[in-house]
């Protein structure tokens, strides 16, 4: 079966970045699963992808711009300590789930759950980070078609678009 739209792929895959560090594998990681055409990897490696079968291989590098963005300081925030909870203890490089108040291209408000990353702590404040790990990196695939199959409905459900709505 050839990849196209409404498939489920699975790669094995290395991503490493400049200079060869290799960040995620599937070793580590196990395959990686997505829906072709639905916008779960970056376009051009998607692209790449199309009408492959198991067994292709593909290596490609891919600039900041065209895979986890540029990064952008103005997705740096800094939160008061007096809108943190009193007891709340952060260390600098560790995730934490905040939510944030977002508005959908339909206009509807939601609070939406996004991990940020801890920068800085200070006795009066703290600075996240909403930027991707990986973003203003030049990033490095290598990636290995394992299996291409044709999506269910269940699979079709898992991957529907959550919003501030959505019953699950």
């Amino acid at each position: 079966m050839k990849i196209a739209a409404g498939t489920i792929v699975e790669l094995t895959y290395t991503l490493s970045i400049e200079g060869g560090e290799v960040v995620e594998s599937s070793e580590q990681e196990g395959l990686l699963q997505y829906m072709h055409g639905n916008e779960e990897l970056p376009p051009r490696l998607e692209e790449a992808l199309a009408g492959g079968e198991v067994g292709k291989t593909l290596k490609m590098t891919l600039a900041p711009e065209e895979s986890f963005g540029p990064y952008d300081v103005e997705a740096l925030t800094t939160v008061p300590r007096s809108d943190l909870p009193d007891d709340a203890e952060f260390e600098p490089d560790t995730w934490i789930e905040v939510g944030v108040d977002m508005e959908d291209e339909d206009g509807k408000s939601g609070t939406y759950e996004m991990e940020m990353r801890v920068v800085e702590v200070n006795p009066e404040s703290i600075v996240l980070d909403a930027n991707h790990p990986l973003a203003g990196k030049t990033i490095n695939y290598a990636v290995e078609v394992a299996t291409v199959r044709q999506a269910t409905d269940e699979d079709l459900e898992e991957r529907h678009e959550h919003g501030p709505d959505c019953e699950h």
